[in-house]
């Protein structure tokens, strides 16, 4: 896998000081065409569709079809030349789809795609979490709390969420409850700095649910005043599995909804080990902990544990920054992780772990993050 970050990270690094030029007309052809994954579902004529040139993975031209009765589209007059990609995007139902990256490879002209899309609901009634993981580190005087959800939604339409947060009809999609007094909000995989917002229990999310399972990770801090500490907050979702992990020799940890197990060493770390089932949403968790240091004990790295769950379900994080209460994050940290989460998917595919379908969507959605990342950074440089 390093050398296929290393790999990526030079072409991206080579693509910032590409000139944006308009992309040259050529004998290429993109043909496609839209499915409804949805039983029953609309029609899909009629449907604007866009096309995203990139040259060197930066954007430098987009252009529009429409589909046709049975929702074909083609755009016509692309360059073939190497370094130029294309992407196919679409808004249906207030959902955004993609399709996967296509690129001409030599002596090719044509290419084709198929972007499946559904059709939205705005119940919530099949979203469920498969799996969850709190993961506490003990710090002097405050807790670090790492979060991992499996969402899964178990419909074969796209849930856009009903419930109006801006002025703008942006809509409530995921809810996500906070303990008391918590700081330094982290997004991690599967949240977007431009799709999450403040809200009085937490913070909640934008982006819309597709049918199958979406990652979702976090990391916050709250402090504590003497060697005990209450744990709580609100299930929002039905869970099926939760496990609660907190680091510490000496420490007490007790729940009457959830049962203690044997303790685990991770990584040379000792973790208290509590497990759930069948959390039900409108419940609060509450976790008692005693025996909290009044001096440091940490010593070791943060995220290790919450990094092997996601990693050993074959994604790397992503750290987001977003206005509030997340500590900054520098663009060239956010950019490595995309790259490695991109080098995670790659291995995982070939390594058949991941169906292609799943694989195709991650890997546009996570390179469409970096070449944002991209554009953002060379605006930047050239303001100054």
């Amino acid at each position: 896998m390093i050398k296929r970050i290393a790999l990526l990270l030079m072409i991206f690094i080579l693509s910032l000081s590409a000139p944006a030029l308009a992309a040259e007309p050529g004998s290429g052809i993109i043909d496609g065409q839209l499915v409804n994954g949805t039983e029953g579902g609309s029609s899909l004529a009629d449907q604007e569709v866009t096309l995203k040139t990139y040259l060197d993975n930066t954007e430098v031209d987009s252009t529009t079809a429409q589909t046709d009765a049975e929702g074909k589209f083609v755009f016509d007059g692309l360059s073939t030349e190497p370094g130029y990609s294309y992407q196919v995007t679409l808004t249906f139902q207030e959902a955004d789809y993609y399709s996967e990256w296509l690129n001409f490879d030599e002596g090719e002209t044509t290419k084709s795609t198929e972007v499946i899309v559904y059709d939205s609901t705005t119940s919530d009634e099949a979203i469920k979490v498969a799996t969850a993981h709190t993961v506490i580190y003990v710090e002097q005087g405050s807790l670090w709390v790492e979060e991992y959800f499996l969402f899964v939604n178990e419909a074969d339409r796209t849930y856009i969420g009903s419930k109006e947060i801006t002025a703008e009809g942006t809509k409530e999609t995921l809810r996500f409850s906070l303990p008391k007094g918590a700081t330094e909000l982290q997004p991690g995989i599967g949240l977007m700095e431009c799709c999450i917002y403040n809200s009085e229990e937490g913070f909640v999310d934008s982006m819309s649910i597709l049918p199958g399972g979406k990652e979702v990770a976090y990391s916050y801090k709250v402090d504590y005043s003497s060697g005990a500490y209450t744990f709580s907050r609100r299930v929002n979702y039905p869970t099926a599995n939760f496990d609660l992990l907190v680091q510490g020799e000496g420490i007490k940890v007790a729940s009457d909804q959830l049962t203690i197990e044997e303790p685990l060493s991770i990584e040379g770390i000792l973790f208290n080990h509590l497990s759930g089932k069948e959390l039900a949403p409108g419940s609060t968790l509450v976790v008692h902990l005693s025996g909290l240091p009044q001096t440091n004990n940490q010593g070791a790295v943060k995220w290790v544990v919450l990094t092997l769950i996601v990693l050993g379900a074959g994604f790397g994080f992503v750290y987001l920054m977003r206005k509030g209460r997340v500590q900054p994050v520098s663009p060239d940290q956010i950019r490595q992780r995309l790259l490695v989460e991109i080098a995670q998917l790659d291995d995982d595919f070939e390594a058949g772990k991941i169906p292609e379908a799943v694989y195709r969507r991650l890997r546009a959605e996570t390179k469409a993050q970096l070449l944002k990342l991209m554009q953002r950074s060379k605006e930047e440089r050239g303001s100054r």
